[in-house]
């Protein structure tokens, strides 16, 4: 058996959600807001992947094989994603606008604008929903 320490530090956003830690598609444990756990990973488990997750999102997987003995382990939220993107829901009102050719654009751009604006936001919760969170070696 070798440990590892999983760390999150604080975060304002997600700080109601613990994200849970898997090793391959088992439950190990999992991390609230600014904790930091040392774990015990049997050694069954030297060639599987560690991942985290929280609700349907998640991060990319990170190999056992590549970690230290006693090494450290960050897991915190992907700033844009967790930020930056529910500002993107304040411009759904004026992308509507632009829809319905109120004269302030040509309709056409505002379908245009629209349509980016949709695939944008089906693509962050459906294809980039593994790069939610961040995982890596400290």
């Amino acid at each position: 058996m070798r440990k590892i320490t999983l760390f999150r530090p604080k975060e304002n956003f997600n700080k109601n959600c613990s994200y849970e830690i898997l090793v391959g598609k088992k439950y190990l444990t999992e991390l609230k807001n600014g904790e930091e756990k040392i774990i015990e990973i049997p050694s069954e488990f030297k060639n599987e992947t560690l991942k985290a997750k929280i609700q349907w999102c998640g991060s990319e997987k990170m190999e056992l094989r590549n970690l230290s003995e006693n090494g450290k382990i960050i897991v915190c939220g992907n700033k844009f994603l967790n930020k930056k993107m529910p500002l993107f829901g304040a411009m759904f009102p004026l992308i509507v606008l632009m829809f319905f050719n109120l004269k302030i654009v040509p309709k056409n751009i505002g379908i245009g604008i629209f349509v980016i604006f949709l695939f944008g936001i089906i693509g962050t919760i459906t294809i980039w929903r593994n790069k939610w969170l961040n995982i890596k070696t400290e």
